[in-house]
């Protein structure tokens, strides 16, 4: 696993190592390494989990397929307390609490 440059994981809360986890795993089964693009750095939307370190986004310019495969595995790996969405360069992984609360 690569920690793209500038990348903050200082203050990444624990629901989102078992994403680091199951991320690293299947980017391995599909021969790539898993890159992270962004923590708990960077500018996001207004409210975004990256500022409280439930939210991480992981490069797919490497797959031939831009990252569908590894983002329905993702998908599938996790629980739908997660929300995985394949972006134009990358897929983003978030926490959610509403899902979890309902419960």
């Amino acid at each position: 696993m690569k920690i793209k440059p500038g990348v903050t994981l200082v203050g990444l809360q624990l629901p989102m190592r078992k994403v680091l986890l199951e991320a690293n795993r299947i980017w391995s089964e599909l021969g790539q390494e898993l890159v992270i693009t962004s923590g708990l750095d960077g500018t996001h939307s207004p409210g975004s989990m990256h500022y409280y370190g439930y939210a991480l986004d992981m490069r797919t310019r490497d797959f031939a397929d831009n990252g569908r495969e590894a983002c329905s595995r993702l998908r599938s790996a996790l629980s739908p307390a997660y929300f995985v969405q394949l972006e134009s360069n990358h897929i983003h992984v978030s926490y959610q609490f509403e899902y979890t609360e309902r419960r």
